[in-house]
């Protein structure tokens, strides 16, 4: 019944794709952002501004996440139409055994860089320690549920994610009000990736069961390098803010900017549903080849609608939205919320923009991406005497990208 509505109110398949993801990915953000609201409130503006940089490192360290996520949802997605799931099954355990040997190297690298960004962030070194563990989550992950967003199984999709968020709500909270503050924090969000994990293993049933075959993914690593340079770009953009004003800004200034930074991802993160159930649309029209640009145009209206929203709110009500979400003692930040979400705002539509690119094979020269992220580092270290300074830096970083994202697709 519920499907026979679905169809009704959403003929085209971009629009029931996006509105299940859009649904039970924002119910998935939902529960992380009450994750921060509640660690923001029990742990208090020091303590959460370290659960933030942390928050942060695990984003950096899972920079791989939505580019293997992406690149195993194409190949998947052709795969599936051609309803090969033995040759799917071959292809996903193919990807985690490499994945296993890859995350093994980078939690060693990971390790040894602990000791200097612990005495760089001024952080206990087992802290940063510990969150290096979701490295292997951070790459697991990914390919498991790449193939349930291949296969366009949304439902299952968003349902692991629902899952990972509630395991990680539920241990934090309950290991940091019996005392262990921001090591139960971060121990909580570990067991809720291992769920995630679990769950999203069960869901692909069908595809484990399913008689392997052999099939050869020749150039499948070389064809990857644009996905890792344009999620790594938009990953850092993500997360450095965070981490550079655990630099600049003293323990109390910087846990409280953390505030106004995770409202302003609310917007980024709640718009990420509609590129999500775009990719393996707009690829599948790509080997049919058919025309994908209007499903990218009816992408775009949507995020910018929903942004535009976003910072309407942002605008009329930041005293509001920090006081119920937050509280009072993180109330001074108000006059800075509208920037970060014009900032965040513009991440998502240069997200789009290259999520669809990587789609049609029409992303070139990923590897100038850097740039943009240079520019943003050296706009922290020239700009941060206080906070405007620092969160306007920011939003002129992600303005420049959001413009030199269009030039890296030509239609």
């Amino acid at each position: 019944m519920i499907k026979n509505i679905l169809h009704k109110i959403f003929p085209s398949e971009l629009g029931r794709g996006a509105f299940i993801l859009f649904v039970m990915i924002n119910i998935f953000n939902i529960l992380n952002f009450l994750f921060h609201f509640v660690m923001g409130r029990i742990l208090g503006p020091s303590d959460y501004g370290i659960l933030a940089v942390l928050m942060s490192l695990i984003y950096v360290y899972g920079t791989p996440s939505e580019a293997i996520q992406n690149l195993v949802a194409k190949y998947s997605s052709k795969l599936n139409v051609e309803r090969n799931y033995g040759k799917i099954k071959f292809f996903m355990y193919k990807s985690l055994k490499k994945g296993f040997s890859i995350s093994l190297v980078v939690f060693v690298l990971a390790t040894i860089i602990t000791f200097v960004l612990s005495k760089f962030l001024e952080i206990n070194f087992w802290l940063i320690f510990i969150t290096n563990v979701a490295i292997f989550f951070s790459i697991f992950s990914p390919i498991i549920r790449g193939v349930l967003q291949g296969r366009k199984k949304f439902t299952f999709l968003g349902g692991s994610m629902i899952l990972e968020a509630t395991f990680k709500l539920f241990f934090s909270m309950s290991l940091v009000l019996f005392g262990f503050k921001v090591f139960g924090a971060i121990t909580g969000v570990l067991i809720g990736f291992f769920t995630g994990l679990i769950f999203a293993f069960y869901f692909n049933k069908d595809i484990i069961d399913s008689k392997k075959e052999e099939n050869s993914f020749k150039g499948i690593y070389f064809q990857s390098f644009p996905y890792f340079a344009t999620m790594f770009a938009i990953i850092l953009f993500f997360s450095l803010d965070i981490i550079f004003a655990r630099r600049f800004f003293s323990p109390e200034l910087a846990g409280q900017y953390a505030v106004v930074s995770m409202l302003g991802k609310i917007i980024f993160l709640g718009t990420i549903a509609v590129s999500k159930a775009m990719f393996p649309l707009t690829s599948e029209k790509k080997e049919k080849k058919e025309d994908s640009f209007k499903l990218f145009r009816k992408s775009f209206i949507i995020v910018f609608v929903l942004c535009t929203i976003g910072v309407i709110l942002y605008t009329i009500f930041p005293k509001i939205i920090i006081s119920i979400l937050y509280g009072k003692q993180y109330l001074e930040m108000y006059p800075y919320l509208v920037y970060s979400g014009l900032a965040f705002s513009f991440l998502s539509l240069s997200n789009l923009v290259f999520i669809y690119g990587l789609s049609i094979n029409r992303l070139k020269r990923t590897y100038l991406l850097s740039i943009f992220v240079i520019i943003e580092v050296v706009m922290f270290f020239l700009f941060h005497n206080n906070i405007l300074e620092y969160i306007l830096a920011f939003m002129v970083s992600n303005i420049t990208m959001f413009i030199g994202s269009l030039f890296f697709i030509k239609r």
